[in-house]
C-alpha cells in the first residue's frame, strides 16, 4: 500500500493536465453526436487520451467505423512497447496485475515511472491510476457543464488535440533534425494524399513515415541528447544545492 501511496503522490500533478483535457474530448465528442453516456464510457473502457479525440473527430467528419479503428491502432501502437518496457522493470507483478495496469498506461505516466528508481508495479499503478480518474472525471464534468458555458468557450475546446500533439512533439523535435525531418514529411504525406485516400490518408502517411523515420533517425543520436539533457539537469541540481 505504502508503495501505491508513493506512486500515487508522484502521479497526481498530472491530474491538472487531464481534467481539462477530459473536458476538451468532452466538446468533441458530444459534438460528434455521442450522448453523455457514450463519451463517459469511451473514457472509462477505451481510455486512449489523444486517440479518443482523434477518433471522435474522425467520427464527427462521417469516418467508417473499420477507419476509426485502424487508425486508432496505428496510433495507439506505442503502447505496445510501453507496456513492454514497462512489464521488464517492475517487480512484484502477476499476471492480473499487469492487465490491469496496461489499461491505465499513456505516455506521461510511462516517462515518469520510466525515470524513477522505485520498481514496483504498485507504484506503477499507483502514478498511472491518477491521470486515469482524472480523465474520466473530466469527460464527466464536461458532459455536464458544456450546455452551460457560451459557444465560444465550448468551441476552444477544440484545439485541445492540436496542443496536446504540439506538446509531444516539441520537445522531441529539439533533440533531433531527422525527427524534424520525419514529421514533416509525414505531414506533407497526409496532406497530399487526403485528396486520393479520403480518411485512410492518416493510416497510410504514419505508416509510411515511421518506415522512414527507421532508415534516417539515429538512435545514438538521441541517445547522446538525452545524457546531455540528463547531465545538464545533473549539474544544475549540483549549483542549486552548492
Amino acid at each position: 500500500m505504502d508503495k501505491f501511496l508513493y506512486g500515487v503522490k508522484k502521479g497526481f500533478p498530472i491530474v491538472f493536465g487531464y481534467i481539462p483535457m477530459g473536458i476538451g474530448y468532452s466538446a468533441i465528442a458530444i459534438k460528434a453526436g455521442l450522448n453523455p453516456f457514450e463519451t463517459v464510457g469511451m473514457s472509462i473502457f477505451v481510455y486512449a487520451g489523444a486517440g479518443q479525440i482523434m477518433a471522435v473527430s474522425m467520427l464527427a467528419q462521417g469516418a467508417t467505423i473499420i477507419n476509426i479503428v485502424l487508425t486508432s491502432f496505428v496510433v495507439n501502437f506505442r503502447y505496445f512497447i510501453m507496456n513492454t518496457v514497462v512489464f521488464n522493470k517492475v517487480t512484484e507483478s502477476n499476471t492480473k496485475l499487469n492487465i490491469l495496469s496496461s489499461h491505465f498506461v499513456v505516455d506521461e505516466c510511462f516517462a515518469l515511472f520510466s525515470l524513477m528508481e522505485e520498481s514496483s508495479i504498485w507504484t506503477y499503478l499507483g502514478v498511472s491510476v491518477i491521470p486515469y480518474l482524472s480523465w474520466v472525471l473530466g469527460a464527466a464534468i464536461g458532459v455536464f457543464v458544456l450546455n452551460l458555458l457560451p459557444v465560444i468557450v465550448t468551441n476552444s475546446f477544440n484545439i485541445s488535440l492540436y496542443a496536446l500533439f504540439v506538446a509531444i512533439l516539441i520537445p522531441n523535435l529539439k533533440k533531433s533534425k531527422t525527427i524534424t525531418i520525419t514529421v514533416i514529411i509525414t505531414g506533407i504525406l497526409n496532406f497530399i494524399l487526403q485528396y486520393f485516400l479520403g480518411n485512410w490518408s492518416l493510416i497510410v502517411a504514419t505508416i509510411i513515415g515511421a518506415v522512414i523515420g527507421t532508415y534516417i533517425v539515429d538512435d545514438k543520436d538521441l541517445n547522446l541528447e538525452v545524457e546531455k539533457e540528463l547531465l545538464n539537469k545533473k549539474n544544475v541540481g549540483e549549483d542549486i544545492y552548492e
